[in-house]
């Protein structure tokens, strides 16, 4: 039996990859479970605990995004419903018809564009899967970069997404209420990018890099991760333990022990 669907806002970062069928593999070993895919293995939302990932191959895209881009997108049950309540809250909201279903834009702190998905109840054509196997110990984190962590808190907060302890050493989490994953706020890096260029009808599209948290043991994840052919090792750089591995796109993931309250 599959879960009931969470009506808030959930994460669910879109990762664009010319290797979908190894990133959807990598994120099944780390614990998330898929609820649509392609026959080909070009497509697959999967869930977590708390958030989801969406993975899409790069060459099928019309979107302009580049084998690794990973665009912020937020999920709903209904669209529409969600923007009246966005638009409520002075949020700019714009929602449309595709052949699947809905799907919209919410404009950023700053202009820039974040995806709005629909649930799709009828599949056009996807396989179906229970999600229920989900690891209920991962959350998604969708890890933004961010110059002014006020600004960015206070918008992301009228999404629902709220402090998740103190901003500590460049970090801060949102966390959004029961299963809507977190979004990690960052302070920029030397490789860190916040946006890519969008196709002019919306601002640039806010980009994200996948990130986890999990109250599985960590070096036991690690071990787990490493029998599967990935080098997971733990590293405890400025007291921030957590999981280190780049995942089949080349791109660095952390998984960080979950935060309690």
């Amino acid at each position: 039996m599959s879960r009931t669907p969470d009506p808030s806002l959930a994460v669910l970062p879109l990762r664009f990859s010319s290797r979908p069928a190894a990133v959807i593999a990598f994120l099944r070993t780390l614990g998330l479970a898929p609820s649509l895919t392609a026959g080909d293995d070009s497509f697959g939302d999967l869930h977590a605990g708390a958030g989801r990932v969406l993975v899409h191959g790069a060459a099928s895209t019309a979107t302009g995004a580049a084998h690794g881009d990973t665009d912020l997108c937020l999920v709903v049950p209904d669209a529409l419903a969600a923007a009246k309540q966005l638009e409520a809250e002075g949020l700019e909201v714009a929602v449309w018809d595709e052949s699947y279903g809905k799907q919209g834009v919410i404009t950023g702190p700053a202009g820039e564009a974040i995806g709005l998905n629909e649930d799709q109840e009828d599949p056009y054509g996807y396989q179906e899967h229970d999600p229920a196997g989900a690891d209920p110990r991962l959350s998604v984190v969708a890890v933004l970069t961010s110059e002014d962590f006020a600004r960015d808190a206070a918008f992301f907060a009228r999404l629902g997404f709220v402090p998740q302890g103190p901003a500590d050493d460049g970090w801060q989490a949102l966390r959004g209420p029961g299963r809507s994953g977190i979004i990690g706020l960052h302070a920029p890096g030397p490789d860190s990018r916040r946006t890519r260029p969008g196709d002019g009808t919306f601002g640039p599209s806010l980009q994200v890099r996948l990130g986890f948290q999990t109250s599985e043991d960590l070096t036991q994840l690690a071990a787990r991760l490493r029998s599967a052919g990935y080098d997971a090792q733990v590293r405890d750089p400025h007291g921030a333990r957590a999981v280190h591995l780049t995942d089949p796109d080349g791109s660095h993931v952390e998984i960080h022990a979950a935060v309690q309250g």
